[in-house]
């Protein structure tokens, strides 16, 4: 029995130091490559003799490195830290080309089997000369020699950084091994899904643009101003998280990069989304919405104290609450009847469940599986997310747009119309009002004419035959030369009435029409006159309007009574044409050629008030001693 017992306790004993000499054994490499989280030891101080691999780190603390940074244990006092491993690698692989694929957050320096093999920033026993290096699975050329590998890491913390993240934890050190092709041809590949970034920042950006246009030409939709501010913030916030995450080395430019991208990209976003979806739905705001809008700018500046649970707790809590709500508002909006809101409630619901999927995935919540050990895929399905409820949202507001733009066209041609009615209606009164002025004028020139011939006309007959009856035998010479000019006026002032009379409308204008009124006109000008006057008219003028032949004849007579009185010429002549376009009068003489065409003659005046009712041009040319010549275009 004692020698059972014996035997148990040595076997035991050897169990325990063969368990205790155990190494991480690395005998294939899958594609993935071989993530070294087993085995490690941790030690906080300093000491060159750490790097070295016969050196005893067995009373060292057992540690995964790739933990969140925060659980390290690394004392406030203490600003260098060892992690140490050994494994052994399958001989039939030394002959493979290896990488190491490097991912951390700190300051280090890597020692492969006691030699230095890469240093990452600047470690330092002084806190301020600390310099952390960002590395997200940096692939290095491994050359391995031997099968027992020994890794020391020499690090420090940079811990004047405000320190966020947005998967669960802030890794501090990790390293893959891995085959060269599959290490590039993976990193390769998630350096192409990074460009999705500056993709969507594109896409936001573009966003933004669309919808301060759309504001800019309609600014009684105010949901577009706000819509373009959060399109704006979350381009910027992509814009600076990428580029700090994927462009730069300096964990410090990392670190603001994202506390910009939080800013803009997520608390920004989040705010002015969020009030524009409740302008959009015209709701209410009250203590509710205001509490929310407090929130999420807390929740930044919670995030910034409370580094590692702030992005969970606030930042996406203030998020999915703002939107929960604004989905609550959607579906009320949709059952009052708004059905038009469905593609928005759509957007916001379908974001809500993307994202709680890549919220599970990230947190172990729901099995993820993984193109790659990046969270790929999880990214892919945020990114996703976050497009849906702009991209819903800007569908909305452009179909909104377009009815509103089919409306106001629709009331546009309903004006144009009601205009076109209203104008054709004025068209119709003015010219009736034209036909009424027209003949009011016509029985007015009719009653003037009548009342010269039948009382001036009259009344200078009877002067001219009393004067006749006078006995020039007992006149001298004077008298009888006074008494010879005045019968001589008399009977021209007598001529010239009754040539007025008969001129001012004749009786037959409306039958005959212009042209014949105008030929007699001349006719017996020739008669009366001691000036020759020349008519010429188109052959095919034809009738005109009533109107344009009343003003054009009036217009003659003035013209024609100014060439008497003033001229002093021997010729005059009077030409009519029409084109398509327009009808042309010509009055000109060979007179004196002293007219002006700012004459303060009442004819003149006259002459240019017809021409200017007719929306017709006068052009009156005159020369001294080569006569006038008035021309004058009436449009038809």
């Amino acid at each position: 029995m004692k020698k059972l017992l014996i035997l148990s306790l040595l076997t035991i004993f050897h169990l325990g130091i063969y368990a205790q000499n155990e190494v991480f054994r690395i005998d294939s490499i899958p594609k993935q490559g071989v993530l070294l989280d087993k085995g490690w030891k941790f030690h906080a101080g300093d000491n060159p003799d750490f790097a070295k691999p016969e050196f005893d780190d067995s009373k060292w603390e057992s540690i995964d490195p790739t933990k969140d940074i925060f659980e390290i244990p690394l004392p406030i006092d203490s600003t260098i830290g060892w992690f140490r491993t050994k494994f052994r690698i399958n001989p039939f692989l030394l002959e493979k080309s290896l990488t190491l694929q490097i991912n951390q957050n700190i300051a280090s320096e890597i020692y492969v089997n006691g030699k230095l093999f890469k240093k990452y920033g600047f470690v330092s026993k002084n806190q301020d000369q600390v310099k952390a290096y960002y590395s997200f699975y940096e692939a290095l050329p491994y050359k391995v020699s031997s099968s027992e590998q020994v890794f020391a890491i020499r690090f420090s913390i940079q811990k004047n950084l405000p320190y966020v993240n947005t998967s669960p934890k802030l890794g501090c050190f990790s390293v893959r091994i891995n085959e060269a092709y599959n290490a590039y041809k993976s990193y390769d590949y998630y350096q192409r899904y990074v460009k999705f970034n500056y993709l969507e920042a594109g896409i936001f950006l573009l966003l933004a643009l669309i919808h301060l246009s759309f504001y800019l030409v309609y600014k009684k939709q105010k949901a577009n101003l706000y819509f373009f501010i959060a399109s704006l913030g979350l381009s910027v916030g992509n814009i600076a998280g990428a580029f700090a995450s994927y462009n730069s080395n300096d964990l410090s430019t990392k670190t603001y990069g994202l506390l910009i991208y939080y800013l803009f990209g997520l608390t920004f976003y989040n705010i002015f989304l969020f009030i524009a979806i409740h302008t959009l739905l015209k709701a209410k705001r009250g203590i509710y919405f205001w509490f929310l809008i407090v929130f999420s700018i807390f929740g930044f500046l919670i995030l910034l104290t409370f580094q590692k649970w702030g992005y969970v707790f606030v930042i996406i809590l203030s998020f999915l609450l703002c939107l929960t709500e604004a989905l609550w508002l959607a579906i009320k909006s949709f059952r009052k009847g708004n059905h038009s809101i469905g593609i928005v409630a759509f957007g916001l619901s379908i974001y809500l469940i993307l994202f709680g999927i890549f919220f599970g995935m990230i947190y172990g919540a729901i099995a993820s599986p993984r193109i790659s050990e990046y969270y790929v895929l999880e990214d892919l399905l945020y990114h996703i997310s976050i497009l849906c409820i702009p991209i819903c949202i800007s569908i909305y507001l452009s179909r909104e747009y377009g009815f509103t733009s089919i409306k106001l066209e629709k009331q546009l041609v309903e004006v144009k119309q009601l205009s076109e009615e209203k104008q054709n209606t004025l068209l119709i009164k003015n010219a009736e009002l034209q036909t009424a002025l027209l003949k009011g004028q016509t029985i007015e020139r009719q009653r003037v004419a009548l009342d010269l011939h039948d009382n001036l006309g009259s009344t200078l007959s009877a002067l001219w035959l009393s004067v006749d009856t006078i006995d020039k035998s007992k006149m001298n010479d004077e008298e009888k030369e006074i008494h010879q000019n005045l019968r001589e006026n008399l009977e021209k002032a007598y001529n010239d009435v009754r040539l007025l009379s008969h001129n001012l409308l004749p009786k037959e204008f409306e039958k005959q029409g212009l042209t014949t009124i105008l030929l007699g006109f001349v006719r017996k000008m020739n008669k009366n006159s001691t000036i020759k006057f020349d008519l010429k008219i188109d052959e095919d003028f034809g009738r005109v309007d009533n109107k344009i032949e009343f003003e054009l004849y009036s217009i003659c007579l003035e013209l024609v009574n100014n060439i008497m009185k003033h001229s002093k010429a021997s010729e005059a002549k009077i030409e009519l044409s029409r084109s398509e376009k327009q009808i042309q009068l010509i009055v000109s003489d060979n007179g004196i050629g002293t007219f002006k065409n700012d004459s303060d003659g009442k004819g003149m005046k006259n002459v240019k008030a017809r021409v200017e009712s007719l929306n017709g041009v006068w052009d009156l040319a005159s020369k001294e001693n080569e006569g006038t010549n008035s021309t004058i275009n009436i449009p038809i």
